[in-house]
């Protein structure tokens, strides 16, 4: 299937969800080994104590020999993590009291400008599991989630706790093979989450979210996923596209190998919004596989929160100005 698109994309990582309270990768380590039942096993908890990586530990239990008690326990304590994320991003607000004084406002307006045409529409990629943008982004196009049939309606305000009508089932091998049609809808925006979602129930077994190692293996296993990757890679591999990454910490070798090749092949430019100082971004990107040709493809750095860029007062910062002259190329008149 051809993929024509906008040439400006979104990619963002669980750094993004942060900036309005959802923990880290290293705070769900706490938030998983706290839990009752890993607790109460001596073994799993062990592990969970001899290794900091949630992921890791995740890896070694589900593919060890481990009991089928010992597995669920760890499945159930990452399900109900996921549930208290939710409970932070559904209880978000914007006010200038708030810890995450962010204006909500603003960044759907950001969010929004990556809509494209109907012929060459705009795409958001995540590997959040979260509901953030289902819950938090209704002003704008209303983005189209491929192959992902709710019963209810996200992207509106004020949507309740996690229901069972809000699971959803993916498509099998032979449904997503009839998907292309979704790009036939005339939709100027498409949301696709790589890694899965916490309320997204697999068309193999369980719940569906790619956590631990192996992950383009999983991916694979899962059809819907392995149809969102195929898009992902047309989608990057057009000719002199624009990537904003938020949040991302380049910790997902599959991932960044493509980002590698797509700088190294098609002139892909990378623009990144961090807190972290360039010097101290740098340093822990080269640490990761296929960091340095991936810096190589960076057009542009802004090292802000989100705070930063859309303060609560609700005034226009410098560094937002700055990201829609040179990102989104638009004439600031002042």
């Amino acid at each position: 299937m051809e993929i024509r698109s906008n040439k400006l994309i979104l990619l963002t990582g669980a750094g993004f969800t942060h900036n309005f309270g959802a923990p880290l990768a290293d705070q769900l380590w706490g938030m998983i080994f706290n839990h009752r039942k890993i607790q109460a096993s001596q073994r799993v908890r062990n592990i969970f104590l001899g290794n900091p990586d949630f992921e890791a530990v995740y890896h070694e239990i589900m593919e060890g020999s481990y009991d089928p008690q010992e597995k669920e326990a760890t499945k159930e304590a990452i399900t109900k993590t996921y549930y208290y994320i939710d409970k932070i991003v559904m209880n978000f607000s914007f006010n200038r009291d708030s810890p995450y004084p962010v204006n909500i406002y603003k960044v759907q307006a950001m969010i929004n400008a990556f809509s494209g045409t109907s012929r060459e529409p705009g795409f958001l990629f995540t590997l959040n599991q979260d509901l953030f943008l289902e819950r938090k982004y209704y002003n704008g196009e209303r983005p189209l989630l491929p192959g992902i049939r709710h019963r209810i309606e996200w992207f509106t305000p004020n949507q309740g706790p996690l229901t069972r009508e809000q699971y959803i089932s993916l498509p099998s091998e032979a449904e997503v093979i009839n998907l292309s049609k979704d790009f036939k809808m005339g939709s100027r925006l498409f949301y696709l989450k790589l890694h899965g979602s916490c309320n997204w129930m697999s068309s193999i077994h369980g719940n569906q979210m790619v956590i631990g190692r192996k992950k383009t293996e999983k991916i694979n296993e899962e059809p819907l996923l392995k149809w969102y990757f195929n898009i992902f890679n047309k989608v990057l591999f057009q000719s002199s596209c624009k990537l904003l990454l938020i949040g991302y910490g380049f910790r997902d070798e599959h991932i960044n190998e493509i980002l590698s090749n797509a700088v190294n092949e098609y002139e892909l430019r990378i623009y990144i919004i961090s807190p972290l100082s360039p010097v101290d971004f740098r340093n822990r990107l080269f640490e990761r596989n296929y960091g340095e040709q991936i810096w190589n493809g960076v057009g542009g750095y802004y090292c802000y929160t989100l705070a930063q860029l859309f303060p609560s007062d609700q005034s226009e910062s410098m560094g937002w100005e700055i990201i829609q002259e040179q990102f989104f190329e638009r004439k600031i008149i002042s």
